[in-house]
């Protein structure tokens, strides 16, 4: 009878824990008006992850290896195991491995890609687990606006033409590119583009003109032209990139180019969070 009792005790204390847990998280992430953009540091590669007012979430690639889990787990309550979209700018290892993870471990309700036909094992893994888990999926396509709760959207301006089926060897050429969008702030993201998709992007007549620059290709030359830069003129830069990378990425010549203007750096910074409640931008860097 006794043990009863203390048990009785031991279970009504881990309630209450647990509660004082979860309502302390529920605070902590609770409403606040902003939206939320997090640069993960996941080293030389891009995963980027996006919670709107309406606490609609969106992940942006994976990065290069199993990091974005930790990562994840920094920017989401513990009880959370669900993401609204997963956007995979293209297929190359450094933006793709971690999702494999990802959509295992978490509930993902809908993906966004360009469904290019590209040899790559973990591109096919990435599909096959799409197929087996019915995940809702969206062709990319320029043109498409996609709502993201109230006052934020993601308008998808490359590629301009439908990239299913199509085989490429560098699948850069076709990085998925969109503005986020929440009333007079834009972000402009678009993966791995070089300069010809720049160009395409700068002749096409789009508002490309936005308030913070995830640079392209993680700070390469063969992206971020004078005049791609010049187009968006960004009050801040963001490179995701990993320290001391074999690439010698960002390049002496592109940060040149943006010495005028803010930049900041996962290498050098770490997890980067960006904030805004529509008309200012708040930024916040794990180190530094």
């Amino acid at each position: 009878m006794e043990l009863n009792n203390k048990s009785g005790i031991y279970f009504w204390v881990f309630i209450f824990c647990f509660t004082i847990i979860v309502w302390s998280s529920v605070f902590l992430y609770g409403f606040d008006g902003k939206l939320k953009v997090y640069f993960l540091n996941v080293g030389q590669g891009d995963a980027i992850f996006i919670e709107t007012p309406d606490k609609f979430q969106v992940l942006v690639d994976g990065g290069p290896d199993n990091s974005i889990l930790s990562e994840l787990s920094s920017v989401m309550p513990f009880y959370d195991k669900s993401i609204d979209l997963l956007v995979l700018t293209h297929p190359q290892k450094d933006h793709i491995f971690g999702l494999i993870d990802v959509l295992k471990r978490y509930e993902v309700k809908n993906v966004l890609f360009s469904s290019i036909q590209y040899k790559s094992n973990i591109y096919d893994e990435f599909k096959k687990i799409i197929k087996e888990k019915n995940i809702n999926f969206i062709e990319a396509k320029a043109g498409k606006s996609l709502v993201l709760g109230d006052l934020v959207k993601m308008d998808l301006i490359y590629p301009f033409f439908d990239a299913s089926s199509k085989k490429v060897k560098n699948p850069n050429d076709i990085s998925l590119a969109f503005v986020l969008t929440f009333l007079e702030k834009k972000f402009l993201f678009a993966g791995d583009a070089e300069l010809k998709e720049e160009i395409d992007l700068v002749n096409s007549g789009i508002d490309i003109d936005v308030d913070v620059l995830k640079l392209n290709h993680h700070g390469s030359n063969t992206s971020n032209s004078e005049l791609f830069l010049e187009k968006t003129s960004p009050d801040i830069a963001v490179i995701s990139v990993g320290k001391d990378n074999p690439y010698k990425h960002p390049s002496k010549e592109v940060l040149e180019r943006i010495k005028d203007i803010k930049i900041l750096r996962t290498d050098i910074n770490g997890k980067i969070i960006i904030k805004t409640d529509g008309f200012k931008l708040k930024y916040q860097t794990e180190f530094n």
